[in-house]
């Protein structure tokens, strides 16, 4: 008898757990499509780290480059200012050494004129 109650109980259990394991299956291949799902989610966003990372790079190098220009450009402003002031101050020293000239070459002139006035007047007066 006790055998058969053994039988009777695995039979009834078997029942009425049959449609808890077919639930707990369905459960389990839910589970396992959203693991691959979250696999493949996984997949792609390690893909976009790799592509920001590159585009970091890429981003990066372009900072190096633009700050090298940066210092070039402020290196052509301060020689250009420099060069300015040197061409300024030639030109003023050129600018005098001819008006300097233009003064003797004058006065020499001047004097030659006035020899010339003085002996037409001698000659003139005579």
């Amino acid at each position: 008898m006790n055998n058969e109650i053994a039988e009777l109980l695995r039979s009834v259990l078997k029942e009425e757990l049959e449609p808890v394991n077919n639930r707990l299956d369905s459960m389990d291949k839910r589970l396992n499509r959203m693991d691959q799902r979250f696999g493949s989610f996984e997949q792609r966003l390690h893909g976009m780290d790799q592509r920001f990372g590159s585009f970091e790079q890429r981003l990066h190098g372009m900072d190096q480059r633009l700050d090298t220009i940066e210092q070039e450009v402020k290196a052509l402003r301060t020689d250009h200012a420099e060069l300015r002031d040197e061409i300024i101050g030639t030109l003023g020293d050129f600018t005098e050494k001819i008006a300097s000239d233009v003064d003797y070459k004058t006065s020499a002139l001047n004097k030659r004129v006035f020899n010339i006035e003085a002996e037409l007047q001698r000659l003139i007066g005579d």
